[in-house]
């Protein structure tokens, strides 16, 4: 025994004297040129390449050239006793290739390629390792090739540090279901057929008609079957289900709101953005709680340097920072913020008329007051920890704010107030994403969020109580999902589990002057197992067939929604799909209730109780196909989907003697894209949308109506060009009007009919008016929009560290007056609404 401690003990003492001699290299190079007068010459950037972790001798000089020349593709010449020359030198390198997913060996039988810079060099096969001659740059892009297999990048650094080496590669060939329709629309947006998503890649998108700061939900409205007829960005109907059917998601933080100033401006700097994945027509069953649509929204993870920016346009400043810790650790931050409430741009004064027209802040010669006061602001950060090869942890924060203060003009029999109107988004997601192996994954994401909704209306008079309407979400979520993928299929399930807790605090002024107050929270817990298959087995056909089961707590519910989609690959270039699914909601926001006040389109958002809120059942299907030849591409999707039980309330503000009915949305149609990319530089597009709606409300009388936003007929026209420093695009856009005789005429109608309320005076004499509702026609006149944008960049060299970006554009530049909605005001009669006007805006960034 004391043998062995005392060997111990000398082995220990050994390990620190050899740790004490062992340096990093350039330690050892330091030591050298301080201690010995030697002189080194080396390129530094392709040194640099060796492992921070990598330890040589310091006290033989000829023992460290040796280290360097065997461990590394390196060689050291002398060129005198005080001077010598570290350069790269070919060298054999051994590589172990293997199938990703089974782990089987890819030998001689298959092949495997190498390519530097894009040109293959020669490789061997021997005794298991793939063998091939190789002088590293550090400039260098290698890839790993074999036939049915994606072609796989390895680091130069992690070449340049171990001359063997393991190499797994994914199938792609076999998998025909994954085929991707590249530049869908223009360049970074592509199509996933076989998951019917379409995705955003923010860093690849070029310029598109009417942005230049590359707003997101201006990106996903230029695609077919997504619209905004109102011209606010945020307002996004995707295939004519309500805004608030709509999922939205940042990082797995649940989005309430549409974005700031009454969703014109997106909340969200697409600098720090990766990509955004939209689904038009049904999505994996992990999502879950909305029964229209999804967009998801991811921030950038893979950050290879540290970058920074700011910027400015004439509606916000911001700044952002995507920084490289270290190896493992990287992290982003973006800030955005509006300027002073003071100042009015020509964009901001235009979105204001547009928002606040056939409101009490429009005079009755139509003139907008200029007692409006806007502010908001967004801050996104995220830290990502690459634990090791497997593991990936990493935190995000989202935090957006909006706040709008105004003074309506108020007619003389009435007591002045001033409105204040505030909202607050705040959340966080913290998640762990490993690969435990032999094709199995795991994802676990918990994110917490809240939402803050504030209205209030104070007179100027110490004896009225003010209006307050105030509604609250609070979201707690965790989500473990694993996977198992394998040479022709794949398989999802997890566990999805979210508690949810709706606050609602109303007092308002009713005509006898009673004050009428409401304070109801409702509290649930939901529990959605889920689970999805994948089988791309036979050569034509790919499947994926799931299900998302859900208790819901609060009314005791549990209900299974099935979801079925396939591709059958008719040719090499033509894909036909399909799709039907079913989907639920239990968080949802109350149609026709004007909770705000003023019309700003701010509903309650309920949480489902059979009182005040009622589960909604939709489904959706989906039949077409896809053409992708000769640098053309035709999309055609025809769709049919339905949404039941939708609350909707009796009247336009909360009162004890209204209800809460429900509702029955049905929508289908067609949507059509023809896409040429005419040149490397030049794309061009069309698109053509076919919807058609119908609403029933659940009364006694089964009233029917069409629904509001969908417009039967859309056409959209657009182009992008880029050549050298210049990025131009335009688009034009065309659409029938918005339904006239909606529920919103119909309520102003039944009013109008109804005459004044009792004790409001005596009845009026002579003739009744004559009915102005009479003349409404069935739809508002069509609508155009040709919004235009250019940019021009100067870019970053090796002897500018720096590059600036700078841009103009410009919505709806003939000015055409749009009319979306006309609101009938019993004292002025009807006021139109119109979509923005013209309105330009400026952008400069720097990046560095």
């Amino acid at each position: 025994m004391r043998v062995l401690v005392f060997t111990l003990f000398i082995l220990t003492i050994l390990s620190l004297c050899a740790q004490t001699d062992s340096k990093t290299f350039f330690e050892v190079i330091e030591a050298y040129e301080k201690n010995d007068e030697i002189t080194f010459s080396f390129d530094a950037e392709l040194l640099g390449l060796i492992d921070d972790n990598a330890f040589f001798t310091v006290s033989d000089f000829t023992r460290f050239s040796r280290e360097i020349e065997s461990r590394l593709p390196l060689k050291v010449e002398k060129i005198d006793d005080k001077y010598y020359t570290i350069s790269a030198t070919e060298t054999t390198f051994k590589m172990a290739v293997s199938d990703s997913l089974d782990g089987s060996i890819i030998d001689e039988s298959f092949g495997v390629q190498v390519i530097v810079n894009d040109a293959a060099i020669p490789t061997s096969y021997n005794n298991g390792f793939w063998e091939f001659d190789y002088k590293p740059d550090h400039t260098d892009k290698i890839l790993i090739f074999s036939q049915g297999y994606k072609s796989t990048p390895i680091g130069v650094k992690d070449l340049f540090n171990q001359k063997t080496m393991t190499v797994g590669l994914g199938l792609t060939t076999r998998r025909l279901g994954t085929v991707v329709v590249e530049d869908y629309l223009t360049k970074g947006i592509n199509m996933l057929p076989y998951k019917q998503q379409i995705q955003i890649d923010v860093d690849d998108l070029p310029l598109l008609p009417g942005e230049t700061d590359g707003d997101i939900f201006a990106s996903i409205t230029a695609l077919p079957g997504i619209t905004n007829p109102d011209g606010r960005a945020g307002n996004i109907f995707i295939r004519g289900s309500e805004t608030d059917q709509t999922l939205i998601l940042f990082d797995n933080i649940p989005v309430y709101h549409r974005g700031h100033y009454y969703g014109t401006i997106s909340p969200y700097n697409p600098k720090i953005v990766d990509d955004v994945e939209v689904y038009r027509s049904g999505f994996h069953p992990r999502l879950g709680d909305r029964v229209g649509g999804a967009i998801v929204i991811n921030s950038d993870d893979a950050i290879e340097r540290s970058k920074y920016g700011l910027g400015a346009n004439t509606l916000f400043a911001m700044g952002y920072g995507k920084l490289k810790l270290s190896e493992k650790l990287t992290g982003s931050l973006s800030i955005r913020n509006s300027y002073p409430r003071t100042f009015k741009s020509p964009k901001l004064e235009e979105i204001s008329e547009s928002v606040f027209a056939g409101t009490s802040l429009v005079t009755q010669q139509g003139l907008l007051t200029n007692r409006v006061e806007v502010s908001f602001s967004d801050y996104n950060s995220k830290l990502s920890y690459q634990v090791d090869k497997r593991n990936l942890l990493g935190l995000s924060v989202l935090h957006t704010f909006s706040d709008i203060n105004f003074l309506p003009v108020t007619p003389p029999d009435l007591k002045p107030r001033s409105n204040d109107n505030r909202y607050v988004n705040t959340g966080a997601n913290l998640f762990w994403e490993s690969n435990l192996g032999q094709g199995w994954e795991s994802n676990f994401s918990t994110t917490y969020s809240n939402y803050d909704f504030e209205f209030q209306v104070n007179t100027l008079a110490q004896d009225v109580e003010p209006f307050l309407s105030n509604n609250s979400i609070d979201d707690f979520n965790v989500i473990q999902e694993f996977s198992k993928e394998s040479s022709y299929s794949s398989f999802q399930f997890g566990l999805d589990y979210k508690w949810q807790n709706v606050s609602t605090n109303y007092q308002n002024q009713l005509r006898d002057s009673s004050i009428y107050k409401i304070q109801k929270t409702v509290t649930s817990n939901t529990i959605a197992p889920f689970a999805n298959f994948e089988y791309y087995g036979w050569s034509k056909w790919f499947f994926q067939v799931g299900f998302r089961g859900t208790y819901y707590s609060a009314l005791n519910d549990f209900s299974i929604s099935p979801r079925v989609l396939f591709n059958y690959h008719l040719t090499d270039r033509i894909v036909l799909k399909g799709s039907h699914g079913w989907y639920n909601q239990f968080l949802s926001q109350v149609k026709n209730l004007e909770y705000s006040s003023g019309g700003f389109d701010n509903e309650l958002w309920t949480l489902a109780d059979d009182e005040s809120g009622f589960i909604i059942r939709g489904s959706q299907s989906m039949f077409g196909g896809v053409i992708d030849v000769n640098k053309w591409i035709i999309d055609v999707e025809a769709f049919y989907k339905n949404a039941n039980d939708v609350t909707i309330y009796e009247d336009r503000r909360l009162n004890p003697d209204k209800d809460y009915y429900t509702m029955e949305q049905e929508t289908y149609g067609v949507d059509l894209l023809l896409k040429k990319q005419v040149t490397e530089d030049l794309s061009l597009w069309t698109g053509y949308s076919y919807h058609d709606s119908k609403i029933a409300i659940d009364t006694t009388d089964q009233v029917s109506y069409k629904s509001k936003f969908v417009q039967p007929h859309v056409w959209y026209t657009g182009g992008a060009f880029k050549k050298n420093r210049w990025k131009i695009s335009a688009g034009w856009r065309y659409a029938s009007g918005l339904y006239a005789y909606s529920l919103d005429i119909a309520y102003a109608e039944s009013i109008f009919k109804a005459g004044p309320p009792p004790g409001s005076g005596p009845p009026p004499s002579g003739p009744p008016p004559r009915n102005p509702f009479e003349d409404v026609p069935e739809r508002y006149p069509s609508v155009h929009s040709l919004d235009i944008s250019a940019s021009y960049k100067i870019p970053r060299t090796d002897q500018r560290k720096w590059s600036a970006s700078f841009g103009l554009s410009i919505i709806n530049s003939l000015n055409q007056s749009n009319l979306t909605d006309r609101v009938y005001r019993s004292r002025d009669g009807f006021v139109d609404r119109e979509a923005i006007g013209f309105a330009p805006n400026l952008m400069i960034i720097l990046e560095w």
